[in-house]
């Protein structure tokens, strides 16, 4: 059987700066790497073309990554699915593989479609529907050079952190 590893959990907030701050406020662990504004592309939500806006912030805490992500963009999400506009929670847990089409299959012989489907640069990814299994969604990565080294420059920078700058705003222009 194919090992899974999670490696990042993430939850949907209503306001990305304060949710920022009352991380840092509340444990200390930093710096936040966050990209603003940021669209995927060809994304598919439930099968049908999507212009998903959102902003994105992550932070190593040990061995998990965790993940804030704010939605911009008014239409249904798989975001939506689980939260109101001003609402927030815990959405879903994350894990890399080298093949995302095998992971398409292996859910849908589950009984499990994917919720979105999308690209961001070279990184393919989606969102499975398993509220019911697990409580939330789970992302799929496919493992891809670019993904791999932000997730490691993420860790590497709370590697010794000494509180200064913490947040953090990626150049993705």
């Amino acid at each position: 059987m194919t090992q899974r590893h999670f490696v990042q959990t993430c939850y949907v907030v209503p306001d990305l700066e304060a949710a920022m701050q009352r991380w840092l406020d509340t444990t200390g662990m930093g710096p936040f790497i966050v990209m603003s504004h940021v669209s995927p592309s060809d994304g598919f939500y439930r099968g049908q073309p999507d212009d998903l806006e959102m902003s994105c912030a992550f932070v190593q805490a040990g061995p998990m990554q965790i993940e804030y992500i704010q939605q911009h963009s008014d239409g249904p999400s798989v975001y939506r699915d689980m939260y109101a506009p001003g609402e927030g929670g815990y959405h879903h847990l994350c894990y890399f593989v080298d093949d995302l089409d095998a992971e398409i299959a292996y859910y849908r012989e589950r009984g499990i479609d994917a919720a979105y489907l999308a690209k961001f640069g070279d990184l393919r990814y989606g969102y499975f529907d398993t509220r019911a299994q697990l409580g939330g969604f789970t992302e799929v990565l496919q493992r891809e050079p670019g993904v791999l080294g932000l997730f490691e420059s993420i860790a590497e920078a709370a590697r010794d952190w000494d509180g200064s700058d913490p947040v953090r705003y990626l150049d993705l222009g």
